[in-house]
Order: C-alpha cells, then sequence, then structure tokens
C-alpha cells in the first residue's frame, strides 16, 4: 500500500535549499519522495538521491528515483518511476530486479492500460488541472481521471495542478491519492503545506517515533 501523497522533488524550487526544503517537508508528515531531476548528469543524480534518502530514512519515509533503472539499482531506491515514453516496465525490471515497486507517468487511458499490463504497480495521471510545472500541457480534469482510475486495477495518483484545496476531489474520482510538485516547494511555509495535504486526503498524523514499514510487500 502506498501513502496519499507523493512528492517529487525539484531541487531548483526546493528553498532556502533542497536539503532544508527536504527536511520541512517531513517534519509536515510527508512519507514518499520521488527524486527527479531531469537535467542533473548521472553522478550529481546518484548525489542528489543519497542526500535525500539519507534525511527521509529518518522519519521513515521511502525515496523513489525517476527514470533510470540502473541509477535507482546503484542508489538502492525503494522503487522507480518512469516517463511514459522511456523504457516499459518488464525492460527496466531486467536492471531494477522483480520486487522494487515501479510506477509509470501516463496521459491516457490506452497508456494506463498498457501500463499496467507491463507491470505497473502504480500510475501516475495528469496533469489533472493547469499546473505551472508544464503550462504548456492542457489539463485532463477530473471526468478522465475518473476513467483512467477505473480503467486498471492498480492505484492511480493525480497529478498536476494539486493542492490542499483539490486533493480531496481528486479522491472522490477515484484517485489512490496525488503527487505534487509546487503545490509544496513553492509554498511559503511547506511543512504546513504537507500537513494541510494530508488532512485533505484524510491522512492521520502520526507520532514521530516507532514509525512502521510504509509500503506493503510486493
Amino acid at each position: 500500500m502506498f501513502p496519499k501523497l507523493l512528492l517529487i522533488t525539484d531541487a531548483a524550487r526546493m528553498k532556502p535549499d533542497a536539503d532544508s526544503a527536504l527536511l520541512a517537508a517531513c517534519l509536515g508528515g510527508a512519507k514518499w519522495f520521488c527524486v527527479r531531476e531531469k537535467t542533473a548528469a548521472p553522478r550529481e543524480i546518484l548525489d542528489i538521491f543519497a542526500r535525500t534518502q539519507r534525511i527521509a530514512e529518518k522519519f521513515g519515509a521511502k525515496t523513489f528515483l525517476n527514470g533510470r533503472a540502473d541509477l535507482a539499482r546503484a542508489a538502492h531506491a525503494d522503487g522507480l518511476h518512469l516517463p511514459e515514453i522511456e523504457l516499459p516496465v518488464s525492460a527496466a525490471r531486467l536492471t531494477l530486479g522483480f520486487h522494487t515497486p515501479c510506477g509509470v507517468s501516463v496521459h491516457s487511458l490506452d497508456s494506463a492500460r498498457r501500463a499496467h499490463l507491463e507491470g505497473a504497480d502504480y500510475l501516475l495521471f495528469g496533469p489533472v488541472f493547469p499546473t505551472s510545472s508544464h503550462p504548456e500541457t492542457a489539463p485532463q480534469g477530473l471526468e478522465m481521471l475518473q476513467k483512467v482510475a477505473q480503467g486498471v486495477s492498480i492505484p492511480v495518483f493525480a497529478v498536476g495542478g494539486i493542492d490542499a484545496s483539490n486533493a480531496a476531489a481528486c479522491l472522490k474520482a477515484g484517485a489512490a491519492g496525488v503527487a505534487v510538485i509546487s503545490g509544496v516547494w513553492n509554498a511559503p511555509n511547506i511543512a504546513a503545506a504537507v500537513r494541510e495535504l494530508r488532512a485533505a486526503l484524510g491522512e492521520r498524523e502520526e507520532p514521530r517515533h516507532g514509525i512502521g514499514p510504509l509500503f506493503g510487500a510486493h
């Protein structure tokens, strides 16, 4: 089982610096991160991932790596996330292994069904709402999110323009949770933004000690 909130990193947006922003998110209760640094070189990605994972682990949070099965394996990532146009999950698992969770970004019902058949454990679908991360991309809306969520039997997470004001609507449309970039990293108070999102998603506050496993067995 996955947490309802996935935070996707973006070092350029994380203020005053990536480590401080990540720590604030963890203090707000975030339990699942995906390191996505598209313009960084492989060595830099591994360094960013190691720093992220080191902080996240202190709070019982999991860290996935975006896009590169080889780097995910080298970094001992908790999981891998693949863009729609990258390798299919079945091919990535030849490098990654067959027991590490793997998700895929999708933008249509057909691509969602294809990723499901190829072995994805979860999907990110969007953009659901207008988003500053991809201003050139038209939002797909809640109705299409509902169709995708009903069209596959694995968890679908909404992404794109999501914050505490619309997160609950995504759940109502059938999403298992939401993935967020700007709604957290652009917030004046990152910890508060995470807490507000988690409350909107119905996640209860947990004690800072004795946190158990966050993901079920795969």
